[in-house]
């Protein structure tokens, strides 16, 4: 038997990337920064254990199917990854830093700088920067779309957002 840590709502901070351009639809233009996997807009993103792909060189190439049935687990990666942190580098378009309220199983990371949860919901963004990537103005304009259909606040910098996020997770 596993104990939790700790019951409730938990507040995290992280960075997503908005896919810009009228080829991708809404629902599916907030995805994690570095993996594809894209966020609802509607509800809680629910974390989910992917197939993995058996990577050694030295055997055929193998898919395996999920070694666990609840995300996140120890001994994988999977999972919602937020840190504990506020995000201070500025990240411009098509990246936003934003805050979750994070809940269901949580895997603490020994370093205490991040954890993985099992359900989360997009509450608060840092205005953007306009700058890098191709299409810059539709990714600003598909991010003011995403904030607006999540129900999510804009504010202007991390110290905003940590305020803001720590009164919301009081809220539930």
């Amino acid at each position: 038997m596993q104990i939790p840590d700790r019951a409730g709502v938990i507040v995290g901070y992280r960075v997503w990337r908005v896919i810009p351009g009228k080829w991708v639809d809404l629902s599916q233009s907030l995805s994690a920064q570095r993996w594809f996997q894209t966020w609802s807009l509607m509800e809680a993103t629910v974390a989910h254990c992917p197939p993995h792909l058996q990577g050694d060189p030295s055997k055929p190439l193998l898919r395996r199917n999920h070694p666990h049935e609840a995300a996140p687990s120890f001994g994988c990666t999977c999972g919602l990854y937020a840190r504990y942190e506020p995000i201070q580098e500025v990240h411009p378009l098509p990246y936003v830093v934003g805050s979750v309220l994070a809940w269901g199983r949580v895997v603490h990371h020994m370093d205490h700088s991040f954890f993985r949860a099992e359900k989360a919901l997009p509450v608060a963004f840092v205005r953007p920067h306009r700058g890098g990537g191709v299409f810059p103005h539709l990714a600003e304009d598909k991010f003011f779309r995403i904030a607006d259909l999540l129900g999510a606040e804009v504010v202007e910098n991390p110290g905003e957002l940590r305020t803001y996020s720590e009164v919301e997770v009081n809220k539930w």
